[in-house]
């Protein structure tokens, strides 16, 4: 089980258990790497990460899930 902490819109943080992503969204900006990563959690809340949170949380996704075998055709 990974978890990370985020900043809120309140100001205060939050932990994140990345069991409970459903599925994320990852906007890369170039050779900058990853601008916003949005999260998708099972009860249906969803958390909008920039810059190093959204490194933080890529990282501890793919940390987590492991290496995904790519599909023939996709780089």
């Amino acid at each position: 089980m990974s978890f990370i902490k985020v900043s809120s819109t309140r100001g205060d943080y939050v932990l994140v258990n990345l069991a409970q992503v459903v599925w994320a969204t990852v906007d890369t900006g170039g050779t900058s790497g990853v601008n916003r990563i949005t999260l998708h959690m099972v009860d249906g809340a969803t958390f909008s990460l920039k810059d190093v949170e959204a490194e933080l949380a890529l990282t501890g996704l793919e940390t987590s899930l492991g290496e995904l075998p790519g599909a023939p055709g996709l780089p």
